[in-house]
């Protein structure tokens, strides 16, 4: 239930940050860079790995994912978050169905990867993953509507960095799938996700 907690943690980390982009034009930096960078890792050695090997960078995930699961402060937004979690569901299921699409990413993302690990530009890598998406991901004729401020929607940078976190999402469904996650699951065992986020925040917070 570890994997799969922090597989979805992921997932909600991302929409929450779609959400906070689209509506401030502005969200977590460093959460946006754990969800930025899990989008290389192709071949990790460790589930962590993929998150920058700490819990703590999931931690708006987890806080999302347990307000959700719990129906706390349910509002308007949170059906918006839903929304994107499903139509990320969505995408991964017609990107695991087009082998040529899935082939071209991984190159593609390879050779992303090797350019950022010489120049640890963030700003190139967000460009680099923004135009993956737009021209591998959203040509599979699912894109996402976002909904938000139209300022911000109209922002160039503001547009790449949703595009990264939809893509981080869509990653992080894959991940979530790999350790045999699915829609059933989060229904019947909803209180022992629930109850595994609590404990991950709580050591969290006590340095446990």
């Amino acid at each position: 239930m570890y994997s799969i907690t922090l597989s979805l943690a992921g997932i909600c980390q991302s929409a929450y940050l779609v959400q906070k982009l689209a509506y401030s034009g502005k969200c977590d930096n460093h959460a946006f860079v754990t969800c930025l960078k899990s989008i290389l890792e192709i071949n990790p050695t460790s589930l962590m790995k993929i998150y920058g090997n700490d819990e703590k960078n999931l931690n708006i995930g987890l806080e999302i994912l347990i307000s959700l699961l719990t129906l706390s402060n349910f509002s308007y937004s949170y059906i918006e978050l839903i929304k994107y979690i499903l139509n990320m569901i969505i995408i991964e299921n017609k990107l695991k169905k087009n082998s040529n699409t899935l082939y071209s990413l991984k190159q593609k993302l390879l050779i992303i990867s090797n350019k950022y690990h010489t120049d640890k530009n963030i700003n190139i890598l967000t460009y680099q993953l923004a135009e993956l998406y737009l021209k591998n991901i959203s040509s599979l004729g699912s894109r996402i509507l976002v909904k938000g401020t139209k300022n911000f929607l109209e922002n160039i940078a503001i547009q790449e960095k949703i595009r990264c976190l939809l893509f981080s999402g869509i990653r992080s469904v894959v991940l979530w799938k790999q350790f045999e996650g699915n829609e059933f699951k989060i229904i019947f065992f909803r209180k022992c996700i629930i109850k595994k986020a609590k404990i991950i925040l709580y050591n969290l917070k006590n340095n446990i």
